[in-house]
């Protein structure tokens, strides 16, 4: 079920505000360092390294790995690798706590980390495929109650099982930089949320 979905399309965006293409009133605010450009299609964000776009949490971004869950969006990265872990996504627990959920670009090269914190601490998938600088790409994150499975351009690159129980991430959904921390250089677009774990035909879909 896609329960929130943001186009970055200009009939969606009111100055610094994106609107939730589901019409579900999850709207995206952009802080300096993020604006909207010409993307894949339509319209696209612009992270700047330190930029990022935040949706506040909401009773219908809390997701529960009992039900699944799924992430997917496009990504263009522009920058080369700066010998930093350079942020996609980051969801905490809850407001102002630790991280719960986090997709990252590895330090010094084009590869995604995802974390997801368990009742027994942090359990990481990091993709063999490597994304092309200045190129679009697909990525899907999806989990169940049997593990975390990580897609690249429609195709399943790895999956890591999960023995203990995932802390549900309910907070504000943060798209690029993490407080404090760097993030994507580079364009997202197309970014959706879902409260089910889609299986490789539906990822694929969207990646076509």
């Amino acid at each position: 079920m896609l329960i929130a979905h943001w186009t970055f399309d200009v009939e969606n965006v009111d100055g610094h505000r994106v609107a939730d293409a589901t019409g579900g009133g999850l709207t995206a605010t952009l802080d300096e360092g993020a604006e909207i450009v010409p993307g894949r299609d339509g319209e696209a964000l612009s992270l700047g390294g330190a930029g990022q776009a935040v949706v506040p949490a909401a009773p219908q971004l809390v997701l529960s790995q009992v039900f699944g869950f799924s992430l997917a969006f496009f990504v263009n990265v522009t920058g080369d690798p700066t010998g930093e872990w350079r942020g996609l996504l980051y969801k905490p627990v809850t407001d102002e706590d630790a991280r719960s959920l986090g997709l990252w670009l590895y330090p010094d090269a084009l590869r995604v980390r995802v974390q997801l914190f368990t009742v027994k601490g942090p359990e990481y998938a990091d993709s063999r495929a490597v994304l092309t600088l200045g190129e679009w790409a697909h990525v899907a994150f999806v989990v169940d109650t049997e593990g975390m499975f990580l897609y690249i351009n429609g195709k399943l690159d790895v999956a890591v099982p999960l023995e203990h129980a995932v802390v549900t991430p309910a907070g504000p959904l943060h798209l690029g930089s993490e407080p404090g921390k760097p993030g994507l250089t580079g364009l997202m677009e197309d970014v959706r949320v879902y409260a089910s774990a889609l299986d490789q035909e539906a990822v694929r879909a969207l990646a076509e």
